[in-house]
């Protein structure tokens, strides 16, 4: 649902009432006397959603995003383009996507993540007599795909930030019907195989898992313990975040809990598959930002479309596409430029709602004097919150006064998706008193997919 002038006219009117804050309501802070490190664009990755064929897109989408990851492995394409366990041929038109996803992310630096299953064939359209790494006890099959695999990338020379993800989440059956015995082997095979080849230089990860690390999660206690005693720890630690619930400051602690249980070293976090089509509106968006920059992990967009013809295009779900070719960017796209091209300057410390439904990321640019908070509510939630800004004196301001206000905001057209929306709405300045170093303001979520962002200058 779009606002209409009225609502947003109603929206400021209420929001310059500071005093409209409730003791009912949940709140989340900004902490600006915090600074968490320069601006990474951490959550500017992708999952697919870039044609197989180099430059459709148009060069400024890509840049105007930040993009700096990339994961495929030429899933779903159809015959003759299914996959190593449908011959050299498939295999090859397979790999023809994946060096073309590859050439496309190092224009723009991107690290590029391969998916060894995807490239394998197990990509929910394999047949229910596909066969498995390691059935019966032969890894033939699996050995003379990573020999050829292994010979490809060095004949090509793609090996220059390449991150090699060893099967895409395991603990599902769609994904791989075996025992996590026989996987957990394959995984040993596999990581020393890739070392032996490339050292350090291709980096590995994993496991990337349906489901976040957790202590009641057995499946990756299991992992966890055979990396441990195999030493076979990957370079990232990935798993996905796409059930609709819980948060990473969560997942983070389960890691850090199998990783202190078993003397896993520290490693960099992946997210590599993140966001439900429905959270993938403006206020989604900007919640799993907050999200993933608060514990310093990248994340890499789901792709939600079936087939070649959506999931190799629209970047994940931030573009679409005129009936004769030419691309346009939709609402969500609209706040991953926003991220990228206005958060500029230093990060400061954040933290969601207790409920964990709004969450906010913020920066302070002293070159401009301009202080950005970009904030979300997770969708399928509607009401109030409080959006609480701390220690102001510590950007320059003092302790009280009045702060003017500009607000943003994140619409979608009536298509959600697909339909064009060229820039965000400014709504307006509002003037807000503020006493004891902070200034607490009530955030209106009327519909499901609205994003705002606040500016100030200090």
């Amino acid at each position: 649902m779009r606002w209409t002038l009225t609502q947003a006219l109603a929206f400021l009117q209420l929001a310059s009432a500071s005093s409209l804050q409730t003791r009912d309501t949940v709140t989340a802070q900004v902490n600006f006397n915090q600074n968490t490190g320069w601006p990474q664009h951490l959550a500017s990755g992708l999952l697919y959603g870039v044609p197989d064929t180099v430059n459709q897109v148009p060069v400024q989408f890509f840049e105007d995003i930040g993009y700096n990851y990339e994961r495929a492995g030429g899933s779903q394409l159809p015959a003759p383009g299914r996959g190593w366990i449908f011959g050299v041929t498939e295999y090859q038109n397979r790999f023809n996507s994946v060096l073309s996803n590859y050439i496309t992310a190092r224009e723009f630096d991107a690290t590029f993540i391969l998916l060894l299953s995807d490239l394998w064939g197990a990509d929910l359209t394999q047949p229910s007599n596909a066969p498995w790494p390691g059935d019966n006890g032969d890894w033939s099959m699996w050995d003379g795909y990573l020999n050829q695999l292994i010979s490809d990338i060095k004949s090509h020379q793609i090996s220059t930030k390449l991150v090699i993800d060893i099967w895409n989440e395991p603990e599902a059956s769609a994904f791989w019907n075996r025992t996590q015995t026989q996987y957990l082997q394959m995984w040993g095979r596999t990581y020393y195989k890739l070392r032996n080849a490339f050292g350090t230089t291709v980096q590995i990860s994993g496991p990337s898992t349906a489901n976040a690390p957790s202590q009641s999660n057995s499946w990756f206690q299991a992992w966890a313990q055979f990396v441990g005693s195999n030493q076979s720890v990957p370079d990232q630690y990935t798993w996905h975040m796409e059930g609709g619930s819980g948060d990473l400051v969560s997942s983070q602690a389960g890691l850090d809990y199998f990783r202190g249980l078993y003397g896993l070293p520290a490693r960099l976090i992946n997210i590599n598959e993140y966001a439900t089509q429905n959270e993938q509106v403006p206020a989604g968006s900007a919640w799993f930002i907050s999200q993933l920059e608060r514990i310093n992990a990248n994340g890499c967009r789901g792709s939600w479309g079936w087939g070649e013809t959506n999931l190799h295009n629209y970047m994940s779900g931030l573009l679409g596409e005129t009936s004769t070719g030419t691309y346009y960017p939709n609402g969500d796209y609209q706040v991953y430029k926003y991220y990228y091209r206005n958060m500029t300057g230093y990060r400061v410390g954040t933290l969601p709602s207790s409920d964990l439904k709004l969450d906010a990321y913020a920066t302070v640019d002293t070159n401009s004097r301009v202080a950005r908070v970009l904030f979300g509510v997770r969708p399928s939630a509607t009401g109030t919150w409080n959006l609480q800004m701390n220690s102001l004196s510590s950007i320059g301001l003092p302790s009280s006064g009045t702060l003017n206000i500009r607000t943003w905001g994140f619409f979608v057209a009536s298509d959600v998706h697909f339909g064009e929306v060229d820039a965000p709405t400014y709504l307006g300045t509002a003037a807000h008193s503020y006493s004891g170093n902070t200034l607490t303001l009530p955030v209106f979520q009327n519909d499901n997919t609205t994003a705002f962002a606040f500016e100030f200058s200090f």
